[in-house]
């Protein structure tokens, strides 16, 4: 069996070695190592004059992807392969999906019984087992290795969570895809991507040279793309065989329920009666891509199950207390998740909790700020994951968005805890507390004044039980 490696120290003899320049290291200064420790192969990104080596440029990325499928066995040609991008929403998505894929029984006109593992922003999970990850989207070996070894483990299916920056750098290459979801596009990540533009093109690579090299191994991939966003429709005017869906045209009657929304769907052009116990209308675009995944993969009652579906730790989390205040911690960490599980939650006095990042896109910080103020009716600015940053100075970034507003209905409690405490005091009976920006996160990041960071544990859901007493 093959080794292919990106990282100079687990090369031994007969290794295919790729060296690849990195955010921190770059893997052509290891090439002599790689080949004094027994390389058989070695293929570069750009030519470092030496005759042993291959120098493949842009496609190194991609040889790697596939090298890493071979190595493990190619486990995603053996199980259904499910892909989720957009700006928001994947993880929720992807919980949907595993659970359609889980709770709806078996395969329509096969015998077997569906067993689907999940990987993403939450890590890794297979019945109840737990993978963590340090990226929302792994390097290439590593995510094969795990396909591999969920498969050993019994499963016939897998949804994943696909980063703009996993596409950009080619860790996702080498999949082989059954189906794939575009769920929507919004400013984000632009520490990392030039334009909006070129985050879009990142995300639209998921389905056209994604499904193309899927096809060329021998599966027929369909591919969704939400038509109720501008970029959904550029995305389904690049190739005439992607699937649209949208609400405006897939959804009536939605309506909130004591635990919940329910409304009737519109599915492969056929109507169903749909529950699910999910807060927040919202929600109804990632059910929507989750049925029509489900659908394309022929699982039996996709629709009826939701009504079973167990909800998403740090999703609207409701956080039950004695005080009967409405509490929910929810991972909202960018301008438009968090507007729109603020506009979800509208007809009640809105208590906000957040912060934003440090060492992330900067732009955002003003944006959140005045969203939460307008929207709530006080907000507790306070401080996130500030990593190497001074968390007063992303605080100001952040309240200066709100003083061009004039707005005063804010104040600034930097320690975490103490906001929360804060919100939990100044809420009465039947008010909403919403604490945004970590959500199943259970810890803090801190600079540790030596130019690197530490973390402490930290868990909003913990801290909001805390001071409500329950």
């Amino acid at each position: 069996m093959i080794h292919v490696t990106a990282n100079s120290k687990e090369v031994k003899p007969g290794s295919i070695f790729f060296a690849l320049k990195g955010a921190r290291f770059d893997g052509h200064l290891f090439i002599q190592e790689a080949l004094e420790a027994g390389a058989s192969k070695v293929f570069s990104e750009y030519d470092v004059g030496d005759s042993r080596v291959t120098v493949l440029g842009l496609n190194a990325r991609k040889k790697l992807g596939e090298l890493a499928s071979e190595m493990a066995g190619n486990p995603t040609h053996q199980m259904k392969m499910i892909g989720v991008t957009g700006t928001s929403g994947k993880t929720t998505t992807s919980y949907l999906i595993q659970h359609i894929i889980n709770a709806g029984g078996k395969l329509d006109g096969a015998p077997e019984t569906c067993r689907c593992a999940r990987i993403g922003t939450n890590g890794g999970e297979f019945e109840g087992r737990t993978w963590n990850t340090i990226n929302t989207t792994p390097d290439a070996i590593s995510l094969q290795n795990w396909f591999r070894e969920v498969l050993d483990l019994g499963a016939t299916h897998v949804v994943m969570e696909v980063s703009s920056h996993a596409l950009d750098q080619d860790r996702a290459w080498g999949i082989a895809w059954d189906s794939v979801v575009f769920l929507n596009l919004s400013p984000e990540h632009m520490d990392y991507h030039p334009t909006l533009e070129h985050y879009f093109e990142a995300k639209a690579l998921l389905f056209t040279s994604h499904l193309d090299y899927s096809r060329s191994v021998g599966k027929k991939p369909i591919g969704f793309s939400n038509a109720g966003v501008a970029y959904g429709n550029k995305l389904l005017s690049l190739d005439q065989r992607l699937n649209a869906y949208s609400v405006k045209n897939d959804v009536t009657d939605l309506v909130n329920t004591p635990t919940g929304i329910a409304a009737q769907v519109k599915v492969n052009y056929e109507w169903y009666s749909m529950e699910c116990p999910l807060f927040g209308d919202f929600q109804i675009e990632n059910i929507l891509a989750a049925l029509n995944v489900g659908a394309s993969l022929g699982i039996n009652n996709f629709w009826s199950c939701l009504k079973t579906f167990p909800g998403v730790p740090g999703r609207m989390e409701f956080i039950a207390n004695p005080k009967g205040v409405y509490c929910f911690v929810d991972y909202a960490h960018k301008p438009e998740a968090l507007e729109k599980v603020l506009m979800a939650i509208q007809g009640k006095k809105i208590f906000t909790v957040f912060g934003c990042g440090g060492d992330r896109d900067r732009t955002k910080r003003p944006v959140m700020g005045e969203i939460a103020t307008r929207l709530s009716f006080h907000t507790v600015i306070t401080s996130d994951n500030p990593r190497t940053e001074n968390p007063e100075a992303i605080i100001a970034e952040i309240e200066a968005g709100v003083k061009k507003t004039g707005r005063t209905n804010y104040e600034i409690v930097a320690d975490r805890e103490q906001a929360i405490a804060k919100a939990v005091a100044l809420a009465g009976a039947g008010d909403i507390i919403l604490i945004a920006g970590k959500g199943h996160e259970d810890y803090q990041i801190f600079a540790d004044g030596k130019g690197g960071i530490y973390k402490v544990h930290f868990d909003d859901r913990e801290m909001a039980r805390k001071h409500l007493g329950t």
